[in-house]
């Protein structure tokens, strides 16, 4: 009987020995997914913006695992419902210009900008057309992407009435309308020129469409540093340590990305169907183009030509672009 007796208590304590082995992986499981919890940021994206390709990079280069943490993409269908939101706590992350970011400074609103490109379109035209200089604008149909204060509409503003002395409101007819829509009505013959992104400027390009003047030629004219950056990631201002070391890694793991963008033909033929290339021309003009706009200024020389940016924008866009300040909210700029 003794024997019989040994093998049950043998059994038993190999079951209890096999149960705290299932608990310890249960709790193993849980303690991973409090830390997944606190590593997870939500990132803003829209169908075609450049924000894909550098999300793409960091998944096929598994760099969101190699900085501990984990990106879920929430796709917007344009720029407005991003904004809403990352107002509305349905994302943590997303990409807009520094004016908004400090016009909700201003408002008590914390958050924070940290620059993403540089990269800006301009005035395109066809090249059989008879518009060879600014000054062939006169009484002409411009298609203008966004709205009567997009920024790049601004700065070409402010550009024509230093050097030229019009205002374009005055001096030719704006059509205000989305970029894909401004593309699609200067092919069509609709328009006489055309004020666009510089992704969808890029596209006229290489589409047959020549470049009368850039927004980052216009930019030192008016005292600013031509590689300004133009848009940037904006979050919300956090001080427990957590958070600010999950935008770090955020951040960092973009930085790589976009440096393997920057270097890398090859990687730009992997994400050609994110960026809606429609031949491998305008493709490359593209990759030129998100390369020359990689920010390559120190914070110091970012600050003081936003502070310069803002004052012109805000003298040009009045209240209704920068609110009731005149100058750039302090602690706007993000400090790694």
């Amino acid at each position: 009987m003794k024997p019989i007796k040994n093998s049950i208590i043998n059994q038993k304590i190999g079951m209890q020995k096999i149960n705290l082995k299932i608990i310890a992986i249960i709790l193993s499981f849980k303690i991973c997914n409090v830390v997944a919890e606190n590593s997870v940021i939500r990132v803003a994206v829209l169908k075609y913006g450049s924000v894909n390709w550098e999300l793409d990079v960091i998944e096929r280069y598994s760099l969101d695992k190699k900085k501990q943490i984990k990106i879920i993409k929430r796709e917007m269908t344009n720029k407005d419902a991003a904004t809403i939101a990352f107002l509305s706590g349905s994302v943590d992350i997303f990409v807009t210009d520094w004016i908004w970011a400090s016009k909700q400074r201003s408002k008590g609103n914390l958050v924070k900008f940290s620059p993403f490109s540089s990269a800006a379109g301009g005035l395109l035209v066809k090249k059989t057309s008879d518009i060879k200089t600014l000054a062939d604008l006169k009484n002409k149909k411009v298609g203008v992407a966004g709205g009567s204060l997009d920024k790049s509409w601004l700065f070409f503003r402010a550009y024509m009435l230093k050097t030229q002395g019009n205002d374009p409101m005055r001096f030719l007819r704006p059509a205000f309308a989305a970029p894909p829509l401004v593309n699609g009505l200067i092919e069509n013959g609709e328009l006489d020129a055309a004020f666009n992104y510089w992704n969808y400027a890029a596209r006229l390009e290489a589409s047959g469409f020549s470049q009368i003047i850039s927004v980052a030629e216009m930019l030192p004219s008016l005292g600013i540093n031509k590689n300004l950056p133009l848009i940037g990631y904006v979050f919300k201002e956090d001080n427990e340590e957590e958070s600010i070391e999950l935008v770090n890694k955020f951040l960092s793991a973009c930085s790589e990305a976009r440096e393997i963008l920057n270097k890398s033909d090859k990687e730009w033929l992997l994400i050609k169907k994110l960026t809606g290339a429609e031949n491998d021309l305008m493709l490359s003009t593209i990759r030129d183009k998100f390369r020359a706009g990689i920010p390559n200024i120190t914070s110091a020389e970012i600050k003081e030509s936003l502070q310069s940016a803002y004052k012109i924008l805000g003298e040009i866009g009045g209240k209704k672009l920068i609110g009731k300040h005149l100058s750039l909210a302090e602690g706007t700029l993000w400090k790694p």
